[in-house]
């Protein structure tokens, strides 16, 4: 009676017929005033009702909302999860949109399309309302661990502050009407790279924690977090390169359902001894600060010791500092120093998955795992086929085989301006996909490899294309194929991750 009393004044006040369906129902918004055929603008009336705080139920149709915001604490009903669409008058894509478990994600952050250049280094996007979601719990078993590479690479403040030009970063390019630095226009509108969440702030919390949801809903095991130059003494920073990840680490409940990998410096730097003790300070960091601090690392078993694992993006850049390559008796050394950190906290040593590794005639794999340093080859965008198209390259897999080996997938391999690596390969679908990773898992288990398989990408939208994030074309597919793909039939049991023993 009192919230009908409510709605009644409110009624009042603004001229309208307010009626709810019952006494203890929620508030209609049709019977309230909105307009389900989309010819009138709801946004005020709208605001008003949500603002209430009372739960909502919306009959099927089309609503007009341009506003920046909507309050969601009173409740969302939806007459059916297709039939009702809330829309701008940018678009015809749904704004207030929902997962495909039926949870409410809410209003897709930047959904009226402010350009982050025009907003300035203080600035923040500010429309968009996006609710909490549920804690992951899921526990499905596995026939690999899937590692998903994770480049955070849109909406992040520091890319506003920092140096050079950072046009990617920003998503003016996948807007409705794109338009690129110096206000030429760009490629048409792509669903395929307009995420679920909307054009999303991409050290929000919220944010985060949906996406580490659906990963871990979907079986992904582990996070790959591409974090660049890390500094744990200004991570909490907006500003700071690190902050999405001190956000994760700090502030994302849904992150602990997942382990991580973080990846150590590894620049191309002369051989000098202040660059040596440079790259040395940031892995001794990255130990100390994230490893030893917070226990959801990934880590490889081998003869009943685990080692915790880091992902060198150059090896040999490493031995260009330490040996100036010549040889590699200092890089050995160096990495036989970070085994012992680790032993030190209780490990075995450290597993490292190294993307341009150093020749096993010059970097002795036996020798640096009698050191406790498990030594892989793990590629990045690797796909192991061949073509210029992702079907053709799906169609010639063709991958290497070794207990030393991690296999990688790629659910996309395709740039879009302004993006500079211009990376030509069309034709990625989410059928595709799962057939790769097929052909992967399937692989990995014939050959007696790791048990492990990385992915190339979590959200690389300009780079990679579609990738382990819904998107506004295919939604969850990309993450329906993973989940199909690594399944185990019920009652199956996962095998360790390595197929190795130190020093073999």
């Amino acid at each position: 009676m009192r919230r009908w009393l409510a709605a009644l004044a409110w009624a009042g006040l603004c001229g309208l017929a307010c009626v709810v369906i019952a006494a203890d129902g929620p508030l209609n918004v049709v019977t309230c005033g909105a307009d389900p055929a989309g010819r009138t603008d709801c946004t005020r009336l709208l605001q008003e009702l949500h603002s209430r705080k009372v739960p909502l139920f919306y009959p099927n149709g089309t609503y007009r909302f341009n506003g920046e915001t909507l309050d969601f604490t009173g409740g969302v009903t939806f007459e059916s999860p297709t039939g009702v669409v809330i829309r701008n008058d940018l678009a015809p894509q749904p704004v207030v949109v929902c997962d495909d478990q039926g949870h409410l994600i809410g209003l897709q952050q930047n959904h009226l399309e402010q350009d982050e250049r025009e907003l300035g280094t203080k600035g923040r996007m500010r429309s968009g309302s996006l609710v909490s979601p549920p804690l992951s719990k899921a526990a499905r078993p596995t026939a690999v661990d899937v590692l998903a590479h994770w480049y955070n690479d849109g909406g992040l403040e520091c890319r506003r502050t920092g140096g050079g030009w950072t046009g990617w970063y920003y998503w003016s390019w996948a807007f409705h009407a794109p338009v690129l630095s110096g206000g030429k226009a760009g490629d048409p509108y792509d669903p395929a790279r307009h995420p679920l969440l909307g054009f999303y702030r991409g050290d929000d919390p919220v944010v985060l924690d949906w996406q580490c949801n659906w990963l871990a809903e979907y079986g992904v095991k582990a996070l790959s977090l591409c974090g660049g130059r890390v500094d744990f003494d200004r991570w909490q920073r907006p500003e700071a390169e690190g902050h999405w990840l001190y956000q994760l680490f700090h502030h994302v409940p849904n992150f602990q359902r997942l382990q991580y990998v973080l990846w150590p410096p590894s620049p191309w730097l002369k051989a000098t001894p202040e660059n040596r003790q440079k790259v040395e300070a940031g892995w001794t960091q990255m130990i100390e600060r994230a490893y030893r601090r917070y226990g959801n690392c990934y880590a490889l078993e081998a003869g009943g010791r685990r080692y915790p694992v880091l992902y060198v993006y150059e090896g040999e850049a490493l031995r260009g500092v330490f040996d100036n390559y010549r040889g590699a008796g200092q890089t050995a050394a160096f990495l036989g120093r970070v085994a012992a950190r680790f032993q030190a906290a209780g490990y075995g040593g450290v597993a490292l998955f190294v993307r341009h590794p150093t020749a096993e005639k010059l970097l002795d794999r036996a020798a640096l795992e009698r050191q406790g340093v498990l030594y892989c080859n793990a590629s990045y965008a690797e796909d192991h086929g061949k073509g210029r198209t992702y079907p053709e390259r799906v169609a010639s897999f063709a991958a290497p085989t070794g207990a030393r080996t991690i296999l990688n997938t790629c659910t996309a391999r395709h740039s879009q301006a302004p993006h500079p690596s211009r990376w030509v390969c069309p034709g990625s679908t989410p059928a595709l996909f799962g057939e790769q990773l097929r052909k992967a898992v399937a692989h990995v288990q014939t050959n007696g490899m790791p048990r492990i398989v990385t992915c190339y990408n979590v959200a690389e939208w300009a780079e990679g294309g579609p990738g382990l994030q819904p998107n506004m074309r295919d939604r969850f597919g990309y993450l329906e194929a993973l989940r199909h793909a690594v399944a185990l039939p019920p009652g199956a049991v996962s095998k360790p991750n390595a197929a190795f023993e130190p020093g073999r």
